[in-house]
């Protein structure tokens, strides 16, 4: 592979649990320490990874700068260090810059995971350990970025999501970039199905006994057992929830109070009927 491998999404939809796969799937299947070998698939906003890059130090830059310079600095690493990289990037062009953060020549391919807004705004409010009705505004929000801190500098540079519609479009509307997608639920109602789709895609080994070893070491039980052992260094650090909290689906019919499910069927139901998610 020439140019970067994307692994993305929209936060809270399977991304960390697709790294460990890759990351034990490259390992022959053996159990993988989440806190070291995750590292194996990086975060692309990552500001020490993006400061190396650029040459210069983000914290210097407005967030306009930024969103110019990204582009950029995604080109440098597609050419220098092509690989597998996760982003929470959306593919629309950020306030102020003139192409998105990851601009399709730098893609080599991209896989995009999907998963049901209402449990994505349930997940992400516990993630970043703020009240559910926030949880919907987020997935809602047109002008919904992170990777900015009014109290610490963040470890990743600030990135461009939108809301969860617009996400997901700006990814399957991609028309230059060759793309994977998968749903979270699909992944895990059949997960040997779906990862082995994912191991083709990606050209790594498809055979059923090397996918079962992978999915056996990545599951939700293994990563949250190691969390409960030795802490998670990707849980916010605001957060009182664990990152591997649930990892189901449809948990939002006991979270989600009915107002506000509706409020968030209300913003997306078009891009929700199109997903399955009616």
């Amino acid at each position: 592979m020439t140019g970067l491998t994307l692994i993305a999404s929209y936060p809270k939809s399977g991304n960390t649990w697709m790294r460990a796969f890759i990351a034990s799937h490259l390992h022959g299947g053996r159990a993988i320490n989440i806190n070291a070998d995750l590292s194996l698939i990086p975060n692309l906003t990552s500001r020490p990874l993006q400061d190396f890059h650029a040459g210069l130090e983000h914290a210097d830059l407005t967030p306009e700068e930024v969103a110019l310079i990204r582009p950029w600095t995604s080109r440098r690493i597609a050419e220098t260090h092509p690989g597998i990289y996760k982003t929470h990037d959306s593919h629309l062009v950020p306030p102020g810059a003139r192409e998105p953060a990851i601009p399709p020549d730098a893609i080599d391919r991209a896989v995009y995971l999907i998963r049901d807004p209402r449990d994505v705004a349930v997940s992400l409010a516990h993630h970043l350990g703020r009240s559910l009705s926030e949880g919907v505004d987020m997935v809602s929000d047109a002008q919904f970025r992170m990777g900015r801190s009014r109290s610490h500098l963040n470890v990743n540079v600030e990135h461009w999501l939108s809301s969860w519609s617009a996400h997901v479009e700006s990814w399957l509307n991609a028309a230059d970039v060759r793309l994977l997608r998968l749903r979270y639920e699909d992944m895990l109602a059949e997960p040997l199905e779906s990862f082995t789709r994912l191991c083709r895609f990606l050209e790594l080994d498809d055979a059923p006994d090397a996918v079962g070893r992978s999915l056996d070491a990545g599951s939700f039980g293994a990563l949250a057992a190691q969390e409960g052992r030795a802490g998670f260094r990707e849980r916010y650090r605001s957060s009182t929830a664990p990152f591997f909290r649930a990892g189901r689906a449809g948990g939002w019919r006991e979270t989600l109070p009915p107002e506000l499910a509706e409020r968030v069927a209300a913003a997306h139901s078009r891009v929700m009927t199109h997903m399955g998610y009616a």
